[in-house]
């Protein structure tokens, strides 16, 4: 009799950790305005938050957004992706801190496509912030009005982005920073409008694109206008390098088109190489160079109609 009761309980225990387990996991959960957070999260019987539904989702699913309207910050902790399809507008606007932020753990893949993310106050629009290797894809989005970065990606991993508008953030519009010479940052930016970024700031050292310490970064057939310094790449301390490859780009209206250099020291180790490219109406300089680093012009760029004719401070050399 003992012996039955016992295997009673182990099989009462095993099946509830069975259901809890089965409930918990979508491989595709749902959110919706009309949601509840107490549903399965499925797209049959959505929830309302983004948090609760990444919480219900395996890694490696995906969590859909069914219908337009107002959702709040939350924090990715695992590969996912977050889609809002066309037609749908789902907009995240806190009114302070981190509108998405990013903890992954080693090698997640976390994909954000079609989100509206706007500042009211918040920080920063999304914060990948790791130590481990991330690759973080965002793409037709919209990142605007905070107080801080845009987007910011520091630690080691890959940011690649597409088709966004990133505006009238006050510090940088895309920041990109590795964190040492093992763990570096890589980014592709590709067909992104970055407008009227690091204008608030004061202290002239903030902008469009800014490929920090320990980072790789090439832009191409995108659009910096209105920003402080449109594209720039500079070090902050130590002895890291910074790379910055401007393709089929246009630098316009901005104080500096193109920026590299550095707050201490020598800046030798950074490196910005412009191609097929047009930098015209900076209202300072076209380009400018400081401490050291390089600006190279490879071929087919136009300089035209910026301050002072076609004046510019530093390097700018044709390899």
């Amino acid at each position: 009799m003992l012996q039955v009761l016992r295997r009673g309980v182990v099989s009462a225990i095993a099946c509830l950790v069975f259901s809890a387990v089965a409930m918990a996991q979508n491989n595709r959960s749902a959110v919706s305005i009309t949601g509840l957070d107490t549903n399965t999260c499925t797209v049959p019987d959505p929830c309302r938050t983004f948090g609760v539904a990444i919480s219900k989702t395996n890694a490696g699913g995906e969590l859909i957004v069914l219908s337009s309207g107002g959702y709040g910050p939350f924090t990715v902790n695992k590969s996912v992706s977050i889609i809002s399809p066309a037609g749908i507008h789902a907009a995240i606007a806190p009114a302070a801190g981190t509108a998405i932020t990013i903890t992954p753990s080693a090698n997640d893949i976390v994909v954000l496509r079609g989100l509206y993310l706007n500042g009211l106050g918040g920080s920063t629009g999304i914060d990948a912030t790791s130590t481990v290797p991330l690759t973080l894809h965002v793409e037709s989005c919209v990142i605007n009005g905070f107080t801080g970065d845009g987007i910011k990606f520091s630690g080691t991993g890959y940011l690649l982005l597409k088709d966004l508008f990133v505006r009238h953030n006050s510090s940088n519009g895309i920041r990109v920073v590795g964190i040492d010479a093992s763990n570096k940052a890589f980014g592709t930016i590709d067909r992104c409008r970055i407008e009227r970024n690091g204008n608030f700031s004061g202290i002239g050292a903030d902008g469009g694109v800014v490929v920090q310490d320990y980072s790789e970064v090439t832009v191409r057939d995108s659009v910096a206008a209105g920003n402080f310094r449109g594209f720039q790449a500079i070090l902050t301390g130590g002895t890291p390098t910074a790379r910055l490859a401007i393709e089929n780009c246009v630098a316009a209206n901005n104080a500096v088109g193109v920026f590299a250099g550095t707050d201490f020291g020598s800046a030798s180790t950074v490196i910005v190489r412009v191609s097929n490219s047009v930098l015209t109406h900076n209202t300072l300089f076209a380009i400018e160079s400081q401490a050291g680093a390089q600006i190279l012009s490879r071929l087919n760029n136009t300089v035209v109609d910026n301050a002072g004719g076609e004046t510019f401070t530093g390097s700018f050399a044709a390899k």
